[in-house]
């Protein structure tokens, strides 16, 4: 009897298991999420900046000192948890992009996905690991700067990805171009600022004669401090996420054009246009 029982429990919970990703990758739900994650992160950061014990100003200071115990000794778990919840809920928009840009470039959905995982990964691993300035971590002084980085190098790779699956569905107009044009600027433009940034940083560090004019052109510019490209590619990784809800066509409209893009390649073929032929031949004899 217990054996039925626990069959039919198994039967009724398998339907449910197999609509579960369906069911987060609906519209709704995502535009939901991405409320949520708005919340999760620029609300969790917000209230930790406004609460720290000294002057933060997002423009000059880095998205670590509100997660370090060392500048924020009371309330460093607070962004940490914040992070982490914003790691969570993106998630289904990995499955969502992949399932939608595999219809472009299959092996550039995949390196997407599996970039963009591979950095949210990195992210919950650089708020478990706080940045710590006394102690070493796993014999590392920098762990964390080190995670964090990686989780920003591996989300750059899958933006770039998802451009690139974006540019060729354009092409086969089998996405649209808008949402190419939304995805570069939001992926090449925060990537653009931080390599002048960083190469006029190893500028300085390579001709010393030149460190004392760069650094005092640039002292007061906010470009030049790694805080505003962090909170600048922070908010590039949220509009890239709405963009792929808002600007990605639905099922039905992907099935028609996928359906249409292979009419339009088979009426190109010789074989068709003689089958073709020969058969409106056929269809004028039997009229007559």
């Amino acid at each position: 009897m217990q054996l039925i029982v626990d069959t039919l429990a198994t039967r009724r919970d398998r339907p449910l298991k197999s609509r579960l990703p369906h069911m987060l990758h609906r519209k709704a739900v995502l535009r939901a999420l991405l409320a949520l994650i708005f919340l999760a992160f620029f609300g969790t950061l917000g209230l930790s900046a406004h609460i720290f014990p000294q002057n933060y100003d997002w423009r000059y200071r880095v998205i670590s000192n509100l997660l370090s115990p060392r500048d924020n000794p009371r309330h460093y778990w607070l962004p940490a948890c914040g992070i982490i919840l914003t790691a969570v809920l993106m998630l289904p928009f990995v499955g969502y992009l992949h399932r939608n840009l595999k219809i472009a470039s299959p092996r550039g959905a995949r390196v997407s996905a599996g970039a963009l995982t591979a950095g949210i990964a990195a992210l919950i691993c650089a708020c478990l690991v706080v940045p710590q300035h006394v102690h070493d971590v796993l014999g590392a002084r920098r762990l964390h700067e080190f995670i964090a980085r990686s989780a920003a190098g591996l989300m750059a790779i899958g933006m770039l990805a998802a451009c690139w699956c974006a540019w060729k569905g354009s092409r086969n107009n089998l996405l649209q171009r808008r949402l190419f044009w939304t995805w570069s600027l939001v992926t090449l433009l925060p990537l653009t600022g931080i390599f002048l940034s960083e190469s006029l940083l190893i500028l300085t560090q390579l001709r010393p004669a030149w460190a004392m004019p760069i650094r005092s052109a640039l002292r007061h510019s906010v470009f030049w401090h790694l805080g505003f490209w962090e909170w600048l590619g922070s908010a590039a990784i949220f509009i890239f996420l709405c963009a792929a809800v808002l600007l990605t066509p639905s099922r039905t409209a992907q099935t028609r054009a996928i359906s249409e893009e292979v009419d339009r390649e088979n009426r190109e073929r010789p074989d068709y246009r003689t089958a073709h032929s020969e058969r409106s031949q056929r269809t004028s004899l039997q009229s007559l």
